[in-house]
C-alpha cells in the first residue's frame, strides 16, 4: 500500500503493497525512549541474517516487482524502516543511487552488517541509522519515501510512530507499506507470523488515515502480503 500525507494526492502503490502519501508536518522534539537503540534483538544474529537472505525469498517477496511499482526517482532520499539484513535497502539504494537511503533498524548488529556490506553491494549511498520502537529517529522533512516491510505489526503505538514518519516526509512524500495478509495462509518455511499477530489491511488503512495519510495505490501481486 502506498500512501502520502494528506495535502494533495499523488497516485501510487497497491494491495500487496499499500501505497500511501503524506504531507510533511511541523518539526517536533524527539521523545524519550524506553528501549536502548543499541540492544541486540536476536539471540543468533547470523541465523537471523541468513533467514532474511534465503534464496527462496525472491520468489514470494518479489523485490524487483516492488521496486518497479515504487517508481523511484534517482535523486530520492529514502528510509527503509526495519532494514534487517538490507534485503530491500540495497535495492532501494540502487534504484535511487543519486540520493541517500537510510537503513533504519533497532538492532545494532544489523547496522554493523549493513555497514560492512554496502561497498560490496555497490551502494555507498546507504546510511545505517539506529532507531527505537517508539520513534524512527528521522529528522523532520528529511526523506521523499519511507518504505516498511513486514514490520508494521511489531510497532506498538502506531499512531505516535507514524506521526513521526509523517513529519519525516517532505511535501509530496510517500509511505509504502508491505505486510502480511490477515486472512491468507503461507508456508511455515517463510516464517510468517501467526494470524493473530498480523494487522489486517483495512486496520492499517484506517490507522494511517487517522494520522493524515491518504491511499494512493494498492497492489495485489504479492502472494502472502498486501502492498
Amino acid at each position: 500500500m502506498t500512501a502520502k500525507p494528506r495535502r494533495a494526492g499523488l497516485p501510487w502503490l497497491s494491495a500487496s503493497l499499500l501505497a500511501l502519501g503524506l504531507l510533511a508536518g511541523p518539526a517536533c522534539a524527539t521523545p524519550g525512549s524506553t528501549k536502548d537503540p543499541t540492544t541486540r534483538h536476536y539471540g543468533d544474529k547470523e541465523a537471523a541474517l541468513a533467514s532474511f537472505e534465503e534464496p527462496e525469498r525472491d520468489a514470494w517477496a518479489m523485490p524487483a516487482e516492488i521496486i518497479d511499482a515504487l517508481d523511484l526517482e534517482p535523486a530520492m532520499d529514502i528510509a527503509d524502516i526495519g532494514a534487517g539484513s538490507g534485503y530491500f535497502t540495497r535495492r532501494l539504494a540502487i534504484a535511487a543511487d543519486g540520493g541517500t537511503t537510510y537503513a533504519v533498524d533497532v538492532d545494532a548488529d544489523f547496522k554493523t552488517h549493513i555497514q560492512s556490506q554496502r561497498d560490496a553491494w555497490g551502494t555507498p549511498n546507504i546510511v545505517p541509522r539506529l532507531a527505537v520502537y517508539e520513534h524512527p529517529l528521522l529528522p523532520v522533512e528529511s526523506v521523499d519515501l519511507v518504505f516498511i516491510s513486514n514490520t508494521y505489526s511489531f510497532l506498538q503505538d502506531r499512531s505516535t510512530y507514524f506521526t513521526r514518519v509523517y513529519e519525516a516526509l517532505r511535501a509530496g512524500g510517500r509511505l509504502a507499506v508491505v505486510d502480511w495478509r490477515a486472512d491468507g495462509s503461507c508456508p511455515r518455511a517463510i516464517n510468517c507470523p501467526t494470524a493473530r499477530r498480523r494487522v489486517p489491511q483495512d486496520v492499517a488503512r484506517r490507522e494511517l488515515g487517522d494520522v493524515g495519510f491518504v491511499v494512493l495505490e494498492e497492489h495485489e501481486f504479492l502472494p502472502y502480503q498486501y502492498s
